[in-house]
């Protein structure tokens, strides 16, 4: 099946298609009043608990699996029809305090927390998660968390140092890494990156994140999520392996699974427009061209689940 087609179109173009109105003109940033610690359930159950500095995620992506999810967010930041997702943000309130009083009570001591499953984790200003990183590492080995996995497709080596200085002062119970990045590369194809996600970093942008993470021994398992349209896929992937990452997981996108699915309008879209991203022969084909290079490519709900002890997968036989 042919892969080498071009979008063609904005992301102004693509949004009028899906909910017959233009996108607003710009993000409307509030407060939230929400807690910033939650215990880990539906598809996050692996995890002891997942921490979300804000309400909505500024990213804008129409594939994201989260307006589709009632329960994920509310109504006013997705909207009625996922029209809002990625215009509403809400900032949460005292988020430092709010670690302080999570860390000094004892609530994240030897803890998996996954940051986050709802908004992507770096989408939250710069001020904010360093201010989170230097609270993680004044804080006593026996209160930190066993293991912090930060999931997203924003530029998490922004802090890089804070986290590397953190990741040496960790004392892990299991003797896995204290911190993990699972970061989304979704394609290497801008135009696409540019026509399906509204705000976030370029395919170049985001290698270079995952570069210098691996160099700064933090360990890092890209995710290739959602799986879209990759021009020399195989280069991309050397060019991980040569970079120390140990194993990659994969997430194609969701139709008519238990948990919260690629939204129905983009589904339509894709099967209109490239009806072989859902085709299963196809993806097949793809995950032979992973498995080429990875021993280990981990698909869907195993691949996220793994995030929960990394280390693990490294020595196992799964794949």
């Amino acid at each position: 099946m042919r892969n080498e087609v071009e979008t063609g179109q904005t992301y102004e173009e693509i949004y009028q298609k899906l909910f017959g109105i233009l996108p607003p003109k710009s993000v409307t940033i509030g407060e939230s009043n929400a807690n910033i610690i939650s215990q880990g359930r539906g598809f996050m159950e692996g995890f002891d608990l997942t921490m979300q500095l804000q309400v909505g995620c500024p990213g804008g992506c129409l594939f994201c699996y989260v307006p589709s999810g009632t329960r994920l967010t509310p109504n006013t930041v997705r909207g009625s029809d996922g029209q809002e997702w990625g215009f509403q943000v809400r900032n949460k309130k005292n988020v430092i305090a709010q670690l302080e009083r999570h860390l000094e009570k004892g609530h994240l001591a030897d803890k998996t927390i996954y940051w986050s499953g709802v908004t992507d984790a770096y989408a939250a200003p710069p001020a904010i998660t360093q201010a989170l990183w230097k609270r993680l590492q004044n804080s006593p080995p026996s209160l930190r968390p066993r293991r912090i996995v930060i999931q997203t497709r924003f530029r998490p080596d922004r802090d890089v140092g804070l986290i590397a200085e953190y990741n040496q002062l960790a004392q892990v119970s299991d003797s896995g890494p204290p911190v993990v990045v699972s970061f989304s590369l979704s394609t290497n194809k801008n135009e696409f990156i540019r026509a399906w996600e509204r705000a976030t970093p370029l395919y170049e942008h985001r290698m270079q994140a995952i570069r210098t993470l691996c160099e700064a021994g933090i360990f890092v398992v890209p995710t290739l999520s959602p799986f879209g349209l990759w021009d020399d896929l195989e280069y991309t992937l050397n060019l991980l392996k040569s970079w120390g990452v140990k194993y990659i997981t994969c997430l194609f996108f969701k139709e008519n699974t238990q948990s919260a699915n690629t939204p129905s309008k983009f589904l339509a879209y894709l099967g209109h427009e490239y009806p072989f991203l859902l085709n299963k022969e196809w993806q097949d084909e793809q995950l032979k061209i992973m498995r080429s290079i990875f021993d280990k490519v981990i698909v869907g709900r195993a691949g996220f689940l793994s995030l929960c002890s990394p280390h693990e997968i490294i020595s196992s036989g799964q794949n």
